[in-house]
């Protein structure tokens, strides 16, 4: 019982670590749905995104941060499940894509701009915006650690 225990104690230190270590936030939207993220900050860890994965933990998302306001691509290269896409600026949706595809064999990966410069882009489960009734202009709420950001 008592290795049990500690095996439990070993793998949440393990796991709280894994998540510090790659960044871990919350986003808000509106008064509707909070999302626990992954953070993606260096360009290695945008390049790699969610691909290869086979899907989200429900409640889950990544949240890709850029410094300055900035117009990235978001292509579904490696992807194998689909993806709503939220593009973020200011304390608000500026533009989103539902379900977004991988791509099929033999086909080449969506790429996918925001309408304008954004923030951020919020990467979640598709049906996600469908589901929590997610348009354009509503108000967002970043917590990154114990910041908190617009």
């Amino acid at each position: 019982m008592i290795a049990r225990h500690a095996l439990a104690w070993v793998l949440l230190c393990a796991f709280t670590a894994v998540a510090v270590a790659a960044g871990a936030g919350q986003v808000r939207i509106g008064d509707r749905v909070a999302v626990t993220v992954e953070v993606a900050r260096t360009e290695a860890e945008k390049i790699r995104g969610l691909s290869g994965r086979d899907g989200l933990a429900p409640g889950g998302g990544m949240l890709f941060v850029y410094e300055d306001p900035v117009r990235p691509l978001i292509w579904m290269r490696g992807m194998r499940f689909s993806l709503d896409i939220l593009w973020i600026r200011d304390g608000r949706v500026v533009g989103l894509v539902q379900e977004a595809k991988p791509p099929a064999p033999g086909e080449a990966p969506q790429i996918f701009a925001p309408p304008e410069e954004v923030q951020y882009v919020l990467e979640v489960p598709a049906g996600f915006a469908q589901r929590y009734g997610i348009v354009s202009n509503a108000p967002v709420e970043i917590r990154l650690g114990e910041r908190k950001e617009r």
